[in-house]
């Protein structure tokens, strides 16, 4: 095991000694990488609470209201301990809305640039 990381130090040094730009591309390929965990695990909050929304739907025939839609979330997901399911992975709250039959919700991210209502947005609609 310890031959395996001292090669993989040596590959690594020599690709950094090849490239003069190593650091301006290790923050690129570093900054990449966050942006693709954030939009990942923001899919799975995503995914996760609308799995519940629609659960929550075929056994009480309605949704939890706008109003309601936070303490729904804490009661449902009070096992929950590693962060908030009301920001997404960008610190930005989730938008909930239902319509007035609390029939239909949708649920929505900002996405990375944190402006509601354009292309970057992560959306789920339900059920």
């Amino acid at each position: 095991m310890n031959n395996i990381i001292v090669g993989m130090v040596a590959l690594i040094g020599t690709a950094s000694a090849v490239y003069t730009d190593v650091p301006d591309k290790m923050k690129s390929i570093f900054n990449d990488s966050v942006e693709a965990a954030q939009q990942v695990c923001t899919a799975g909050d995503l995914h996760s609470m609308s799995v519940m929304l629609d659960a929550t739907y075929i056994m009480d025939r309605e949704l939890p209201s706008a109003i309601e839609f936070s303490i729904w979330l804490d009661d449902t997901f009070k096992e929950n301990n590693v962060k908030s399911l009301s920001v997404d992975h960008w610190g930005n709250d989730y938008l909930y809305t239902v319509d007035k039959a609390q029939r239909n919700y949708q649920l929505r991210s900002a996405g990375p640039d944190g402006i509601l209502n354009n292309d970057d947005d992560m959306v789920k609609t339900g059920p």
